[in-house]
């Protein structure tokens, strides 16, 4: 086994049966066998000092329809997005600290927003992102942790255009009882 690989926190299991995803959300390819590469993006509603957590939504998605569907952001959002996260140094040097150092660091997931710095525990609404190679997840690459206070903020990169095709694939993959679209239209998987 490469270091650079270790076993899948439990954190990034399906909600369903706390099980890792085993197939892409798009393609239905199968995830866990072989070396396929792909990410996983959940949207955890937390609520502080209960000890309780909802999942908004959490999908898998392989490498190739990762690459595939990000092509359909608009430059502009693409451009937003970067311009915004070039803009956060506490990120920036989070990732460059991670990048160097990665090999030693025994639980990559941060318990911390990456931007804000606040506590996971702190939340009300947080989202976590990692990639993951067969069933195994890739330490070579940070996980991130965002808060929904971020979430928001990348939500007001995005074109129309942008929003509009992400709304596209919400509503065509994360399906639901009524009540709960007025959450789900709050939030947009950002990452492919």
């Amino acid at each position: 086994m490469s270091s650079q690989l270790m076993p899948i926190p439990e954190e990034f299991f399906a909600f369903e049966n706390g099980q890792p995803f085993t197939h892409c959300q798009i393609c239905n390819k199968p995830l866990l066998t072989g070396n396929s590469d792909y990410f996983i993006e959940k949207v955890i509603r937390n609520y502080p000092g209960q000890g309780v957590q909802d999942v908004v939504y959490e999908y898998a998605v392989c490498w190739h329809c990762a690459e595939e569907n990000s092509q359909r952001m608009s430059e502009e959002s693409l451009q937003n997005i970067q311009a915004y996260f070039n803009a956060q140094m506490a990120f920036l040097y989070q990732v460059q600290e991670y990048q160097q150092r990665w090999p030693e660091i025994s639980n990559p997931l941060p318990d911390h927003c990456l931007v804000t710095g606040q506590s996971k525990a702190d939340l009300d609404e947080y989202m976590i992102y990692g990639h993951f190679r067969g069933d195994q997840m890739v330490r070579s690459t940070m996980p991130y942790l965002f808060s929904g206070q971020v979430l928001d903020e990348l939500g007001e990169c995005l074109s129309e255009k942008t929003r509009d095709e992400l709304d596209d694939f919400r509503d065509k993959y994360f399906g639901g009882p009524p009540e709960l679209e007025e959450l789900w239209k709050s939030r947009r998987p950002v990452f492919f």
